[in-house]
């Protein structure tokens, strides 16, 4: 009887942890894109310098991307549970803030502060769903997740609309106060660890200085080769340095006892396999929703709703796809799965690289759906694969990495879109697309566009080419009973177990 009611009760709680989890991670990565629509009201109302302007959006991405793998790690020493908690408290408050400011520099202070809360959401939501179900259930779980999370990412430009139009921009923030409270107190009360932390464990220092700040001067360098200043002594200097941390990074990674990045993970062939097809995917499809905005609102002249709501084809596929897609991979391996994902993707962006200015849009919603069925595909078969395939006790830094990759990819994918962009249209208008201040009023030669458009889709094409083949070199998952070869050097699981490497001479 003890054991049917610890099994009932285990039942219950892992629902409970996919639920809150699914909260956390849709409303963070609502507030990834939503302002991409009501930005120009924003600037407006703040009387928001262009700096500002790209600040706003950029901010938050940035931080999320350089603060992930140190709070992973945190998490593996001091409790998921814990972590994960304070940054939903975070994101909550800070959505307060964003609605209450007054300035475009306040506005952008309490995003980098909402970032922060989003980074702890972030670098915890998978590897808590990932210990709270089984192995056979492990990819539904996950395909859930990551549904919730593209859905929402691309919803908020649907809801950016939505909200501006009827409420005001400042909505956009106050709307995550009650789900946020809620979501806070109900993680507080009903979540506990289910992995023993590594409490004796050390914090990497070096790590955790050196690979936030090489990420955050990378971005920045080439936030301002986006604005055109490619030549200039700071932009260099901001690429130069960067570089050079990571480097700084690397040796110490190698160094150190206990290390922020376990770089043996990439010794497991899934692992390194699935998270390099993962970088490369989000590379090819990250400016996807950024440049069809500027087609829809600039080329067509369609309202900000309008140009949500036909994005609208590429939410559906996803939606339906991505938990079925889990569900075989539980089944049959995410091999086969994830590497025909990548083919859709690839075939919609060839595809798109045919369109006219005066497309009809039944065939652009036809290529939009086949993208989201590329992507429902390869996303959770591949994240059940990589967060499967390493030690219990290290998939918070395994889920920090895998998200990591992510929100680069994305964000390399919107900076080489508008250097791109820039290559046939003048900086000046390309700004202007960017900040949305010629969202709808701008004359823009259709033609010219469609030339960029065809070179981004090129280039994304090329880039899934080569995810293709990074994601079939995988090899097959173990199926359930049968013994999994281990790398010597690497600490990998058997099942549910793991096999830790010898400790240092």
């Amino acid at each position: 009887m003890r054991t049917a009611i610890a099994g009932r009760a285990r039942l219950e709680y892992k629902w409970v942890v996919l639920t809150n989890t699914t909260v956390g991670i849709v409303m963070v990565a609502v507030d990834s894109s939503i302002l991409t629509i009501a930005l120009p009201n924003i600037t407006h109302s703040l009387h928001a310098s262009v700096v500002d302007s790209m600040w706003i959006v950029l901010g938050y991405q940035l931080v999320i991307t350089a603060l992930l793998l140190p709070f992973a790690r945190l998490a593996d020493m001091k409790g998921r549970v814990r972590l994960y908690n304070i940054g939903f408290a975070i994101f909550t408050l800070a959505s307060v803030l964003c609605g209450c400011a007054q300035t475009g520099p306040q506005l952008v202070l309490f995003r980098l502060v909402q970032g922060i809360g989003a980074a702890l959401i972030f670098a915890n939501s998978t590897a808590l769903v990932t210990d709270a179900f089984p192995a056979r259930q492990r990819g539904f779980a996950l395909g859930i997740n990551m549904m919730a999370g593209t859905s929402g990412f691309i919803l908020g430009t649907v809801l950016g609309g939505i909200i501006t139009e009827g409420l005001g921009w400042r909505y956009i923030f106050f709307i995550n106060i009650p789900f946020g409270v809620f979501a806070t107190l109900w993680a507080f009360l009903r979540l506990h660890e289910i992995v023993e932390p590594e409490r004796a464990a050390h914090f990497d220092i070096g790590g955790m200085v050196t690979f936030p700040l090489g990420i955050a001067s990378i971005l920045a360098g080439l936030t301002f080769v986006v604005l055109g200043r490619a030549g200039e002594p700071v932009t260099t200097g901001l690429l130069g340095t960067g570089v050079l941390l990571l480097l700084v990074f690397v040796l110490i990674e190698q160094r150190v006892r206990q290390p922020m990045m376990d770089f043996t993970l990439f010794r497991i062939r899934i692992f390194w396999a699935g998270n390099v097809s993962l970088l490369l995917n989000s590379l090819a499809r990250g400016s996807t929703q950024f440049i069809l905005s500027w087609y829809f609102q600039a080329v067509l002249h369609d309202s900000p709703l309008v140009a949500g709501l036909k994005l609208l084809p590429m939410i559906a596929t996803m939606v339906v796809v991505a938990p079925v897609a889990g569900r075989l991979s539980d089944l049959f391996g995410s091999r086969g799965l994830s590497t025909l994902g990548l083919g859709c993707t690839l075939a919609a962006q060839l595809w798109m690289m045919t369109f006219a200015v005066n497309v009809p849009y039944v065939l652009m919603a036809c290529a939009l759906a086949l993208l989201g069925t590329g992507n429902g595909l390869f996303n959770s078969p591949n994240s059940s694969a990589v967060m499967g395939s390493v030690p219990a006790n290290r998939r918070g830094v395994a889920g920090g990495m895998r998200t990591l990759l992510n929100n680069t990819g994305q964000t390399l994918a919107i900076a080489t879109a508008m250097v791109i962009l820039s290559t046939v249209m003048s900086y000046q208008v390309l700004a202007e697309l960017f900040t949305g201040a010629a969202s709808g009023g701008q004359s823009i030669s259709g033609q010219v566009f469609m030339q960029g458009f065809h070179k981004v889709f090129g280039f994304s094409a090329a880039i899934s080419v080569v995810a293709m083949i990074c994601s079939s070199l995988r090899g097959t998952e173990r199926k359930e009973g049968k013994p999994t070869a281990v790398p010597k050097e690497a600490g990998v699981p058997v099942g549910d177990r793991a096999i830790q490497p010898a400790a240092p001479q």
